[in-house]
């Protein structure tokens, strides 16, 4: 065997040991991920007082509104279906789960409430930040709101909430309902906001 057929020989076992190497480091490090995934996918999520407090930011009527049939909670499957389109981008920002209902009241006119548990402030933030256009305005005194025509936003402690008008009625309800809301959200665990 000439040297050079000797060279060739080492240089095709030297590639074969780095690219086995390579591929045996990949899988070990992807099936760590993969445990660490499923582990967080196994871990019961309570950070944000889970969904006994979604449905109760619902109850009794904050502000004089009132559900009309029933609150709807999602999780990220079900997620695909309420919103469509938009759902990647809540999962992307760590969506845990959200409480979704009608509300309306006596002259008020009728509005959807979707109250999203993010799983933590920094998150309801960050989906709140990716949201934001340039139609919303902010609102005064309140540097974690904002409105557009028949919406008003906002973000409280691992929460992020969206309500929207049907009918002018309602539109003018919204600033009540949210200020009702967000002083429940005020009392849960994480209620703190990141600004």
């Amino acid at each position: 065997m000439s040297l050079f057929q000797r060279l060739v020989t080492v240089a095709t076992i030297a590639v074969s040991l780095v690219l086995a190497g390579a591929h045996l480091w990949g899988r070990a490090h992807m099936s760590v991920a993969l445990a660490a995934n499923q582990a967080a996918k196994q871990t019961p999520v309570a950070s944000c007082g889970g969904d006994a407090a979604l449905r109760s930011f619902f109850k009794g009527a904050p502000a004089g509104m009132k559900v009309k049939d029933k609150v709807e909670l999602y999780d990220e499957k079900g997620l695909f279906n309420y919103i469509d389109g938009g759902a990647p981008l809540y999962i992307k920002h760590h969506f845990r789960r959200l409480g979704a209902a009608e509300m309306s009241s006596d002259g008020s006119g009728e509005l959807t409430c979707d109250i999203y548990d993010m799983d933590g402030p920094a998150n309801a933030l960050s989906i709140f930040t990716a949201e934001k256009s340039s139609a919303f305005k902010p609102v005064a005194g309140w540097p974690e709101a904002h409105t557009s025509p028949m919406s008003f936003v906002f973000h409280q402690g691992c929460y992020y909430v969206k309500l929207t008008a049907f009918d002018k009625k309602a539109e003018s309800a919204m600033p009540a309902l949210a200020g009702a809301l967000r002083e429940r959200m005020q009392g849960t665990p994480h209620a703190a906001t990141h600004k």
